[in-house]
């Protein structure tokens, strides 16, 4: 905390500002000291249908990380990652946040588990204080939906399915696909699981907060420990390997799904996660995510002795994410394996 007071003193003396300005600005959370308290929390909607909205680990305070600025940022401005080494192929980009969920009908700490669905979306209705800047949000911990079994029982042990979404667009229409992965998931009638979904404000996932969202669902839901998955496309993909490699007791199987190649090199986290089987799948004309540099992370898990299966998608681009998830053998796969 002392060390990002120091960048921020830094950045606003440099632009002649008055320092003390940053502690009128805060973001929309503030737990930090009871922080477990939050994460131990019970729901109190687990008994309305399947489909739980969860918002209590929002009220977390996190650190960022993986956080990159340049001489105009200021703590309330902006929020960027910009592309560390060029890839053939691809033009070196910066990834900034846009705080998109300040626009009507797009804000995810909805109560309505549908987010994103017209008709469906509810408007949340905020009391923040005065200090609150709301495009600070980003620093908060992560809603979520937790989708449960069709014949979910009280005191079964399920395994848990963790989904990490791609970027976000400030358009409703970006939204859906997510909630159609969802839908369309295979899953086996012989071994129903639990389905996670985050929602993140950030350019790349962060582990604390997927770790808080593990905790909270096994708070309240019968998880097997020994059988909780990780799953992402696209940044969701590249974040997949991030939070593998934070939470290395974690995850029994991964499913990657086109992975982004960018801000930074995700192929150095190869050595962290190489005994965690992976199955990668990945469309050859990709013309968004480096077809090129997933194929090279599955080499390197494999000269390290991993437990990788790479599925090469021909003539398939980036924005073909569904069939992955509907292939009973790649669900099945997954859902093969069991912590040691």
């Amino acid at each position: 905390m002392r060390l990002l007071f120091i960048i921020l003193l830094f950045y606003n003396i440099s632009l002649g500002q008055n320092p003390i300005e940053i502690e009128k600005n805060c973001p929309p959370c503030n737990v930090t000291k009871n922080k477990s308290d939050y994460v131990k929390s019970k729901w109190s909607n687990l008994a309305i249908g399947n489909l739980i909205k969860v918002n209590s680990l929002t009220l977390i305070k996190y650190l960022p990380s993986n956080v990159y600025f340049d001489n105009d940022w200021t703590p309330n401005k902006r929020l960027f990652y910009v592309d560390q080494e060029e890839v053939e192929g691809f033009i070196m980009q910066r990834y900034e946040i846009d705080p998109w969920w300040m626009k009507k009908g797009l804000d995810p700490w909805s109560d309505s588990p549908h987010w994103g669905w017209k008709g469906q979306y509810k408007e949340p209705n905020h009391n923040f204080d005065k200090c609150v800047d709301d495009r600070l949000r980003w620093m908060c911990g992560y809603s979520f939906v937790v989708d449960l079994p069709s014949n979910y029982k009280k005191g079964v042990k399920y395994p848990l399915v963790i989904f990490l979404h791609g970027t976000v667009e400030s358009k409703i229409a970006t939204f859906y696909h997510r909630e159609k992965i969802r839908t369309e998931i295979f899953k086996p009638e012989n071994d129903p699981f639990v389905y996670a979904a985050p929602i993140k404000l950030e350019i790349d996932w962060d582990p604390k907060k997927i770790s808080d969202v593990i905790e909270n669902i096994k708070q309240n839901i019968g998880i097997d420990s020994e059988r909780i998955y990780l799953t992402g496309l696209s940044m969701g993909g590249r974040g997949s390997y991030i939070v593998a490699s934070e939470l290395l007791n974690t995850f029994s199987a991964m499913m990657v799904v086109s992975p982004h190649h960018g801000p930074y090199d995700y192929i150095k986290l190869a050595q962290k996660i190489k005994k965690i089987p992976i199955l990668i799948t990945h469309g050859d004309i990709d013309e968004v995510s480096s077809f090129q540099v997933s194929k090279k992370m599955s080499d390197s898990l494999k000269s390290l002795g991993g437990n990788v299966i790479f599925k090469t998608r021909k003539n398939i681009g980036h924005n073909s994410w569904y069939e992955p998830y509907k292939d009973s053998a790649n669900i099945n796969w997954l859902l093969s394996w069991k912590k040691e």
